[in-house]
This record gives structure tokens, sequence and C-alpha cells, in this order.
């Protein structure tokens, strides 16, 4: 039988909710090959961390991406990726102060086979381009790196740098902590020895890279038919091999199939931060003889989380790379989609004095499950009263309130946890109240407690002191927790299941915006991928070609407000590319993971790096910054750009419009799909 423990009071609390709650599943505790990939923040350099965490430095590594001069920077507060061990893990969410640590998100288990403590940093030599050339970086995950569109020849890839961070290190000679980093001569004599005559044995290649090893279980999609990471590249940097093109250089981090298999917490972060150090880095050694040259940036994937206003680590990140004060020397740009949730329950209001939600947390979910509640901005660390109380299926009840930071574990008869609701303050710039509420997977082969499925029943109750619609409301977000296709079954995604929501209008088509007056608290609006709703990156719309019309999936607008100065002046997405031909043709023909193969895929996914490709061309002359240029492409470049009328376009679903983007250099009839 599971029922709630008593509340734990904030001197008691540690750091980070989802990270202690998270590491209490760990089966194998005490296990030395137990590592984790962790995203810090810091104050001082990275010598002062490592200084103050020395006596832990056998459970610690620093990734030899942070060189001799990142490691002296001092900052007030500045982002550090590290893979360590649990008791480490565990010192600094307890002890956060004595290694003077800000945060801790916990990402994803590393075994240890993948990490190298005695890596070298990989060559920084300059290299020289002409002075069109704009550099095209890419993370994803499952990037078949020697497809032939990424080759100007057999065995001569375009591909400059490919971080692959979930591979087995070299014996010899590695140039990267985690995974392998591959230089284009590493890369070409690769694709040397496994040309036989004139046809390339692509499955040999990946099994030389690290990407693909059955036999210790080591996956990429590359192995696949389909891998989202080539067909989004190719969509962004393809060209065909005949045509030479020289000047649109590809670096790419491959992110392991660990983190892309299992969204839930925050396991992703880490490994993405480190994607982009290490490729912001790789992309200043291209020179122009003006100097540096100017990076595209894409990364095609969203994240229901975070305070949705352009604070907040999702958001910040990217500030960090490519905002006014970006830690990249040369003119860079990032494209990143909209988001593929505007249908799938995942957002809520709580406008009233009380809001009641049903949350239907599925059977065979062998995935975590995390509801974020996040409170009005408050410019003081007092937040207006909010409590928030949790019915299980079985009926257990739990309440607390933002009074004090504190949780409530779900247990059983011997004090394991199934589920936990904590609240905490998260200080400048966020200055939100935010609720957590964690909980398990409801099936596991393994021997851990289970979570119940059904209906959990969530209330929020608010001391509104004045009008209703004076008062910002309480936004609830679930977080992404589906299996994405070619991964193992694993996710079953939790939704919003009131009754006075409408999925459909009256000729049955699924409601793409919310009707009018609507009193469900369950939205449409504000379904903005978490990672998109910052300043700086350009935020991509998807539609649907053949109707005119905004995908349905395609993720909204506003952003949260009201929020603090350092938030996001964004009212949505900034354009909308295609992301599919046509209600019963969905998405977009682009390469599959053999070399001359295509295949189809959608979602904003596909339709972001289409901007990506008429951003290369614009971003050298481009005057003002990316989301200028993205406001009105054809003001700076008009070349394969023309303005696509949508029949139901609005701001906050589609930016400044539609925009048809001509990606036809590689692409087969749309009759000739292999």
């Amino acid at each position: 039988m599971l029922r709630w423990s008593a509340a734990k009071p904030a001197q008691d609390d540690v750091l980070s909710q989802t990270a202690d709650f998270r590491l209490g599943r760990a089966i194998h505790v005490d296990e030395p090959e137990d590592w984790w990939s962790v995203l810090l923040e810091i104050e001082g350099s990275i010598d002062d961390f490592a200084e103050r965490a020395a006596p832990l430095a056998e459970d610690i590594i620093i990734p030899v991406a942070y060189d001799a001069e990142d490691r002296t920077v001092p900052a007030s507060r500045q982002p550090l990726v590290v893979f360590a061990r649990q008791t480490a893990i565990a010192a600094f969410n307890m002890e956060p102060e004595a290694y003077g640590i800000l945060s801790l998100l916990l990402g994803a288990e590393t075994p240890r086979r993948f990490l190298d403590r005695h890596a070298t940093p990989p060559p920084m030599t300059e290299i020289p381009v002409s002075e069109d050339t704009v550099v095209m970086a890419v993370i994803d995950d499952g990037i078949g790196i020697a497809h032939n569109l990424f080759r100007t020849g057999p065995t001569a890839s375009r591909v400059q740098f490919a971080a692959i961070l979930e591979a087995e290190p070299l014996v010899r000679g590695s140039r990267a902590s985690v995974g392998r980093a591959l230089m284009q001569d590493d890369i070409e004599d690769l694709l040397s020895q496994c040309t036989r005559g004139a046809f390339l044995d692509e499955d040999l290649f990946y099994t030389a890279t690290g990407q693909v090893n059955f036999r210790t279980q080591v996956f990429s999609t590359v192995a696949l038919r389909r891998s989202h990471g080539t067909h989004v590249t190719a969509l962004a940097a393809g060209y065909a091999m005949e045509d030479q093109v020289e000047n649109r250089p590809i670096i790419c981090a491959a992110l392991p199939a660990r983190v892309v298999e299992d969204t839930t917490g925050v396991s992703f972060l880490p490994s993405l931060y480190l994607a982009f150090h290490m490729l912001v880095k790789q992309a200043r050694r291209f020179r122009t003889q003006a100097g540096h040259a100017p990076v595209q940036f894409n990364f095609s994937y969203g994240n229901s989380g975070g305070p949705h206003d352009g604070t907040g680590l999702f958001a910040m990140l990217f500030e960090y790379y490519f905002g006014a004060h970006a830690q990249c020397p040369q003119r860079a740009w990032l494209t990143l989609p909209a988001g593929n949730s505007n249908l799938r329950r995942l957002h809520a209001q709580a406008a009233g004095a009380k809001t009641k939600l049903d949350l239907d947390v599925l059977p065979d979910d062998r995935t975590t499950s995390e509801v974020q509640i996040w409170t009005p901005f408050n410019g003081s660390v007092e937040p207006a009263p909010v409590q928030v109380s949790v019915e299980t299926p079985h009926g257990a009840l739990s309440l607390i309130g933002t009074t004090d930071t504190m949780s409530q574990r779900l247990i059983d008869d011997n004090g394991r946890e199934a589920a936990r609701l904590s609240y905490e303050f998260v200080g400048a710039p966020v200055m939100r109240g935010l609720f957590l509420l964690n909980i398990n997977a409801t099936a596991s082969h393994l021997d851990e407690v289970l979570a119940p499925s059904g209906t959990w029943r969530l209330e929020i109750i608010r001391d509104l002191g004045a009008e209703p619609t004076e008062v910002p409301p309480v936004e609830v977000w679930i977080r992404r927790d589906e299996t994405l296709p070619g991964f193992r079954p694993g996710g079953r995604q939790a939704f919003f299941s009131n009754d006075d929501y409408r999925r459909f209008g009256k000729f049955g088509l699924p409601l793409a915006v919310d009707p009018k007056d609507t009193p469900s608290p369950i939205r449409r609006a504000m379904t903005i991928s978490g990672f998109a709703c910052g300043q700086s990156p350009i935020t991509v719309a998807s539609y649907t070609e053949r109707e005119e019309v905004v995908s349905l999936y395609s993720g909204a607008g506003p952003l949260n407000r009201p929020s603090s100065p350092q938030g996001s002046d964004r009212d949505g997405p900034d354009l909308a590319a295609k992301g599919d031909d046509s209600f019963v043709l969905p998405g977009v023909l682009s390469a599959g993971s053999r070399s001359g193969t295509f295949v189809r895929q959608g979602g904003t996914s596909a339709a972001t790096p289409r901007v990506a490709r008429a951003a290369s061309s614009a971003i050298g002359a481009a005057s003002g910054t990316a989301r200028d240029w993205a406001r009105d492409p054809l003001r700076d470049h008009a070349d394969g750009i023309a303005r696509f009328a949508l029949k139901d376009g609005t701001p906050q679903r589609s930016g400044s419009g539609g925009y048809a983007i001509e990606v036809q250099d590689h692409l087969p009839r749309p009759d000739a799909e292999c």
C-alpha cells in the first residue's frame, strides 16, 4: 500500500529534488561503473571548482573539451558539465555551498566504458576557407556522416568534425572524455578503409566509428533505414556529391541514444551543453581572410518543460552561446523548432481560486513522468500563496504550498519512493515558484517500486486577493515522455484528460486553436517548446503545404507573462516552413540512413533545417540579428525563398508567416521514394 509521507521542511532538503528523486530510483547505487552526466552552474572558475572538489577527484571527470583557457575564466555563474559517480553527486546536492555550486541538473546514466579520463584535446589548428563559406553545425541523434550528400567524393568528406557522444573511446589517441571526436582526416581514413571498388560499406563504416556495435549493445539510429539526424542534416546542408560544394563545411555532434530514449527529468541538458561547447570551439577554427567564418547552428529538438518566458536553463543555454554576450566569437545563428505538442494535452492554466486537473498516467510506462507547476512571476522572493494537492488513483492525498521549500514522498511499506511532490522558489532571473510532481514508472523488469497507473487528480488552490482577471494564472506543463520512432518502446506519454476539453471540431478534425471562451483549463496556447522561448534563436513553426495551413501539431505561443527583464519579447515562433506535403502525405523527403536513399519525416524538426539552409545564405550579408532576418527573410535574401500565404496563420502560431524554401539540390521526384 502506498502512502504520502509527512512534508519535509527546507532545512532537511537538497539542491535538486529531481536529482534526488532519480538517484533514489537507481538500482546499483554503489557500483563503480555507475556514472552520470551532470550539469552544474558554478560560481568562480572551473579551476576553482576543481580545487574545491579535489577530495572527490576520483569520482569526477571534467571533460577535456574545457581547455586551459576555459578553466581559468571566472564568472558569477557559468555552466559546467561533468561526469560523476553517485557519491560525488550526492555531496554536490547536499552541500552545494562547499563546492561553489548554484544549481545542479542530473543527466543520463553513463556507462564507464564510454568515458576516458585521460583523453587529450582535439587539434585546434586554423582551417582557411573562402569568403563565402558558412559553417553548418548540427546537433542531433543518429547522424549518418558517411552519407553521399555530405561528401565531395567517394572518400572525401565535408564533415570537418564529428563528436559521437555514445561510442567507446579509442584505445589510443582519444580526443574526447566521452565517446569519440573524429576529425576530417579520421573520417576520410575510415571511408578509404571501408570502400571496396566504388562502393562504401556503410555498415562497416558505422561500426568503425563506434556508432553501432551490436555485440556491446551500442546503438544508433544510423543502423536503421531512417535516422532523424541524417534527415535533418541533409535538409540543412546536404548537396549532391558531384556538385563539389566546398563552402558549406559540416561540424556535428551525435547525442547518445540513451538521452533520446528517455526524455524525462533533465537528462537531455548536460549532453546538449557539452555538444554546444565542443562545436562552438570547433567553429572558431574556420578563418577567412577577413576573420572568422560565420556559423549556422541547427538543433531540431523540442521540450515541453521550463518557465516558457525566455528564462530558465532551457532558454538560457542558447543565450549563453548566441545571446548579446555570447561565448561564440564569430557571427552565429541558431534555428530551433517550435515543437510538436499543440494537440498532446500537455499544458494547462490555473486561473481561478481552485483548478482541478485530471492527469492520466498510462500503464506499461517504463520511464518516469514529470509535471511542472509554475507560479506567476514575482519580483520578490515571496510569491503569492499557492497550494497544490495530489490524489493518487488509489486515493492517497498530498498537499503542500508556497510557504516554504518542502517535499512529500509517496512511499510503500518499506519506505521506497514511488512519487514525489516538491516545491522550491527559483531565483533570478526566473523568480517563480515551482512545484514538481515526479512519478515513477508504472512498469519495469527491475526490482523497483512502481507508481500506480490511472487518473491522478491535481488541485491548484490560490489566494487571489483580487479579481481573477487581474492575477496571472499558474501555468502547468507535463514533460514529454513518449518514446520516439526508431527506439526501444518504453515511454508512454501522460496527459491531461478533463471532460471539458474539446478535442475535435464539428467536422471531426482536431481543433488546432482553443475554442473561444473555453471553460477547460487545458490549453493549446503556450505549447511552444521550452527550448525555443529565448530571445536570440530563430524559432520555426511547421505548415502543411497543400492545405496552406499551420500544421495541427505545431506548438504555439504566447510566452508566460509577466516575466523578468531578462525574459524574451517574442510572442510565438518567428516564421513557418514546410513540415508536411499534405494531410494525406505527412512529412517531407530527405536523406535516409544510407547513401542514395530518401525517406519521409515530418514535424517542426523537418521545417527547421529548411530555414537553417536559407539562413546560411543570408548570415554573411544580413544586417541585424538572426530574428531580425527571420521577421522578414525576403528583405536581405530572396533567392530560393517565397512568402507562402497561410489560411490560419497568426503571430502566435506562425510568426511573420509561411515561407517556401527550396531544398531541391539532392531530392528525387516525389514518386521515387526509396
